[in-house]
């Protein structure tokens, strides 16, 4: 399930460049102003450091974010007045109880802006089929894919191959089996309810088929990079559309948590690309 958030805010929208980290921060004080047990079990208690099965785009504008620099001479992005922005969960407490706190709330405050919330609307769940086709949302959604190589966090980039390294591709499909595996730790209802639909087993998940084919970005660009510094640390992601081949349950999974890693930083929502269909 994937909610749409439209904001608007009076005034020059500045923000600086890695400003990600300050909005999973705004979004996790609205959670705590409603639903503090909640917020704090995500962020500091069994759920701290693991896959938390929710997502949100970065921030989308009109006109179109463009280079500027903010009052403090540091450079960054000045936003339009209309912003808008989504949010997934497969976890449906979580999802409703952001829904309600955002409303409740009415506005996100980011490095001190104010965003006031117009609307909050749910997004079509799309028609699944094996076969889909993903690109990330909006103007500024990228995807991730870390892996751990003597002891440091490194990122695979599509066309990336190396002996002994896994590629982007395996790394995604191992993410979206590991997704499901944790649904059934935080909500083995849901994850019965999701596997019923294609006649899975729990025992298969580990080895469920999943293709991963990454598209062309345009005629004259495979994907695209971008280096984003969050809580101080450089991660680079890419972006390009995928194809998918797999079965429901796991598409279910890149519609509501994202695809690729650090989802719950701000990371990996996923729209419909090319050759794909809303229901």
């Amino acid at each position: 399930m994937q909610i749409e958030l439209q904001f608007s805010s009076s005034g020059e929208n500045f923000l600086p460049f890695d400003y990600q980290y300050e909005l999973a921060s705004a979004l996790y004080r609205t959670l705590t102003a409603r639903a503090p047990t909640l917020a704090k079990e995500l962020h500091d208690g069994a759920h701290r450091s693991r896959i938390k099965l929710f997502v949100f785009s970065p921030l989308n504008s009109e006109p179109k974010p463009e280079p500027a620099k903010l009052p403090d001479g540091r450079g960054g992005l000045k936003f339009g007045r209309r912003v808008w922005m989504r949010f997934g969960s497969i976890w449906p407490e979580l999802l409703y109880q952001m829904a309600d706190s955002l409303q409740q709330q009415s506005e996100l405050c980011i490095c001190g802006r104010k965003f006031k919330l117009e609307s909050l609307t749910m997004v079509k769940t799309p028609e699944f089929r094996p076969e889909m086709t993903y690109r990330p949302f909006g103007q500024a959604g990228f995807l991730v894919c870390p892996y751990k190589q003597n002891g440091k966090t490194l990122y695979q980039l599509p066309d990336d191959s190396e002996p002994g390294i896994p590629s982007c591709r395996e790394l995604i499909a191992g993410n979206l089996r590991h997704k499901l595996l944790r649904l059934r730790e935080i909500r083995p209802d849901v994850f019965e309810n999701i596997l019923s639909i294609g006649n899975l087993t729990a025992e298969a998940v580990s080895q469920l088929p999943i293709q991963v084919e990454f598209l062309p970005l345009s005629e004259t660009r495979a994907y695209r990079t971008r280096l984003i510094r969050f809580k101080g640390v450089n991660v680079r992601g890419f972006r390009a559309p995928v194809r998918i081949t797999a079965p429901e349950a796991v598409h279910r999974m890149i519609w509501s948590t994202g695809l690729g890693a650090l989802n719950s930083s701000g990371w990996g929502l996923m729209e419909l690309g090319r050759n794909s269909t809303c229901c």
